[in-house]
């Protein structure tokens, strides 16, 4: 079977060369008393809530290098590890087919 793999399996998808890395945010004195998860909200647009919840439970997220909970109050001068995070763009060809038929429901 040397050599009998479809073109399919020779080559893979091709990678998107932008890697995300981490990002280091200094704390403005604006964004004081914002709690963690809604700066994270603004800061990763895009992203699910319950992805933006879980990396701060799983630690990812720290503030002073130390991990924090979700209700954390950021203070004026805290530096905000955030790491990268991938979020699997939607197709727009999704659409159920019953929303594309023009026809009404009778």
């Amino acid at each position: 079977m040397c050599g009998a793999n479809p073109a399919g399996y020779l080559e893979s998808p091709p990678m998107k060369t932008e890697t995300p890395s981490v990002k280091i945010v200094a704390i403005a004195a604006d964004e004081a008393g914002q709690r963690i998860d809604n700066f994270l909200r603004t800061q990763l647009k895009g992203v699910p809530k319950s992805m933006i919840y879980r990396i701060l439970r799983k630690g990812e997220v720290r503030v002073n290098k130390k991990r924090i909970k979700p209700e954390y109050k950021l203070e004026a001068g805290d530096e905000v590890r955030i790491p990268p995070v991938r979020v699997a763009e939607r197709e727009e060809e999704a659409v159920s087919p019953h929303l594309q038929k023009s026809g009404g429901v009778g």
